[in-house]
């Protein structure tokens, strides 16, 4: 699908056009979502430009691959996805810069581009050509990777909570056991969704000074560019921020999990302790022995009970004494 944005009347319009329609003149913004080869044919017939198939797409994402070829500028950014489900991504996105048009090459609907068309249509005197466009356009998809960082910071707060509430071993409403099973899987998508935007703030980070290097042609523009740098920069210090206190709240889960396993191993000690007098007198007592005196005794019985009773009390309330139960 192709939409393009264009001017007129001084406002921005916005049209779809098919796999043989002509552009509208002095288009400024075409975006070509999960292009069919026919429509490729078009857009680069028309503007006279090579568009990159998917595999070179992904191939500039990872060689990150900036580049300029008769005056037309190729760059590529790696932009998060699926950030509502358990497995977020990360999908490259091509941005071709030509003389006062942008094209964006892309294979997801991320919200920020939902967002900037509408921020564009309705403000279009700030956006007069392609670069403005593409420093709004990545100005949105920085906020929006600054919304995602924000979903962590919230999310380790509430497993911060969980973790480290003192009633968590001592309410009966949920097994503590549990409880930190679904900790370590929130904690493992919080990491998973930190690493997707490291990995799109560093593709955003090189893209934005190579778009500087290109395309700052006035103070304004310019200055915008820099602010943007300077925003990449900070998400990417908080992100090595979030990283540590995931790696923290990680090792003080397994702690807490050790905690309640060694709580459990030591009941178990003590109980064995508590049976292992009364194992004694009742084996004593079960010899197969002629010459036991208590064999043959009235209250032999009853003494024997009496001993096993009291072999599991006084180790009870010795423990008891010093806190250990």
């Amino acid at each position: 699908m192709i939409t393009v944005y264009f001017r007129q009347n001084g406002n921005i319009s916005v049209r779809d056009i098919g796999k043989a329609d002509m552009l509208p003149p002095e288009s400024v913004w075409i975006d070509i979502y999960n292009p069919t080869l026919e429509e490729e044919k078009n857009i680069e017939g028309q503007l006279g430009i090579e568009i990159p198939t998917r595999e070179e797409i992904w191939k500039n994402q990872v060689l990150n691959r900036f580049y300029q070829e008769n005056g037309v500028s190729y760059m590529t950014a790696a932009l998060i996805t699926k950030v509502d489900s358990p497995y977020p991504q990360t999908s490259s996105v091509t941005f071709i810069m030509g003389e006062g048009c942008l094209v964006t090459i892309r294979y997801i609907s991320p919200t920020s581009f939902q967002n900037f068309a509408t921020r564009l249509l309705r403000h279009p005197i700030k956006f007069p050509d392609g670069a403005h466009i593409l420093e709004g356009l990545l100005e949105e998809i920085i906020t929006r990777v600054a919304y995602n960082s924000e979903i962590i910071v919230d999310m380790l707060d509430k497993l911060s909570h969980d973790i480290f509430n003192p009633d968590t071993f001592q309410s009966n409403k949920q097994n503590p056991s549990l409880l930190m099973q679904t900790v370590l899987r929130r904690l493992g998508t919080c990491a998973d969704l930190n690493s997707k935007i490291n990995e799109s703030l560093h593709s955003l980070s090189r893209m934005v000074n190579y778009f500087e290097t290109t395309h700052a042609s006035t103070k304004p523009l310019d200055s915008s560019i820099r602010t943007l740098a300077t925003d990449v920069m900070s998400l990417s210090k908080q992100t090595a921020f979030l990283s540590d206190k995931i790696t923290f709240q990680l090792d003080a889960t397994l702690g807490m999990i050790n905690v309640e396993q060694n709580m459990i191993i030591k009941i178990f000690s003590v109980v064995a302790v508590f049976f292992l007098p009364p194992t004694l007198v009742s084996g004593i007592y079960g010899m197969n022995f002629n010459d036991m005196p208590e064999l043959k005794w009235m209250y032999g019985y009853p003494y024997a009970l009496f001993l096993i009773v009291m072999c599991v009390v006084i180790p009870f309330l010795y423990f008891r004494k010093k806190k250990l139960l």
